[in-house]
């Protein structure tokens, strides 16, 4: 019958993924590789149990605490972790020594104390001076019980250095996780700020919508993309959209800027709700609002435009006792070959100029688009 298993110190968890720190399948066998722990050495491990730790552990505990408890640093097991807690853990590992030492439940078992023992405040070397005080009852019981045997001892005791060098090396590698454990929370907590941040740093406080300079970058970027194509060669059709709030200065002569400002952000939902999920709407100033829509011929861009236009106009502002009808004046143009993000955003602007001028309240063309709805091939 397999010896229990030793419950973790000081409630360790049970489940310790101990590939999260480095300790893959590979570099399992790698360790193992290194020390020279093979197949042959469970044998051994499943003998030294038998003849030794099975029914002897809890006395050999026993006679090891006496000799650990002469460093000054035991008092910090009494206080930190409990003797009782300690001497049980010890006298299970024993009893499963060497148990399943090729397993990533055995890597992270060790692991996880040593990680504890950090958490403890307990110094390094006295889990180190645990291994090496097992690792002497071990090879002193066993010169014993095999002491006319020498053939049989050899491989025993060579099993049991091989077994303490493993220990030894996990004690020392977990005392580095929690450190490590901090550093990864900390770079989490840093990429949460970083992300933070950059939303704030792109994002118009009062619209919740980007930024002109966010805005203009975008551009920069899909017109770049529409220009080159999915091929190389022929150019995708983009669409850009400048929108203006009718008779804004009067709204905020009558009702004060801050119902202004409501207007804004109540125009800015308006625009998100009545576009698609990849627009993107930034403000490009004061009351104006550009739309940016990519892989969108000029006949595509102008319905989406009208839906814009009509969605406003459809729901004015209750605020209060106020009810306050608001309308936009929209212009579109189409990316041509070739052209920048300054000409592009020069005629649509010219095109909403234009609406204003026929009356507000709708959407209007530049003029020289064109009317093929793609881009030339470039």
């Amino acid at each position: 019958m397999n010896a229990p298993r030793a419950p973790y110190l000081m409630n360790t968890d049970t489940t310790f993924d101990c590939a999260a720190f480095g300790f893959d399948s590979a570099r399992i066998r790698e360790t193992l590789s290194i020390l020279g722990l093979q197949a042959e050495h469970a044998k051994l491990a499943e003998r030294i149990r038998r003849e030794t730790t099975g029914g002897e552990a809890k006395a050999m505990v026993h006679s090891c605490c006496i000799a650990l408890a002469r460093d000054r640093g035991f008092a910090l097991i009494e206080r930190n972790i409990g003797i009782e807690c300690f001497t049980q853990t010890w006298t299970l590992h024993l009893q499963c020594y060497g148990q399943d030492f090729d397993t990533p439940k055995y890597f992270g078992e060790r692991l996880a104390i040593a990680a504890a023992f950090v958490r403890a405040k307990i110094p390094q070397g006295l889990l180190q001076l645990q291994h090496s005080l097992t690792q002497q009852t071990l090879i002193n019981n066993l010169s014993v019980k095999f002491a006319d045997d020498t053939a049989t001892l050899g491989p025993l005791i060579d099993c049991v250095v091989k077994l303490t060098s493993l220990n030894v090396y996990l004690s020392a590698e977990g005392y580095h996780l929690p450190q490590i454990d901090e550093l990864r929370k900390a770079l989490t907590k840093l990429r949460k700020e970083t992300s933070h941040w950059h939303q704030e740093a792109s994002t118009d406080q009062l619209t919740g919508l980007m930024r002109y300079n966010t805005l203009m970058e975008a551009l920069d970027h899909h017109i770049d993309i529409a220009h080159r194509g999915h091929d190389g060669r022929s150019g995708k059709p983009l669409c850009v959209a400048m929108i203006d709030l009718d008779f804004f200065k009067k709204i905020n002569d009558t009702y004060g800027h801050v119902v202004g400002d409501f207007v804004l952000k109540h125009v800015a939902g308006r625009l998100q709700a009545a576009v698609r999920d990849f627009d993107m709407i930034g403000r490009f100033g004061g009351e104006e609002f550009v739309i940016i829509m990519t892989n969108t011929p000029l006949e595509l861009a102008e319905v989406i435009a009208e839906r814009v236009r009509k969605g406003v106009m459809d729901t004015p502002l209750h605020l209060k006792e106020f009810s306050i009808p608001i309308t936009i004046s929209v212009g579109v143009a189409m990316l041509r070959s070739g052209e920048r993000k300054e000409a592009l955003i020069e005629r649509a602007d010219k095109a909403m100029y234009e609406a204003k001028n026929a009356g507000r309240n709708r959407v209007m063309l530049a003029k020289d688009t064109g009317d093929s709805g793609t881009l030339p091939e470039l």
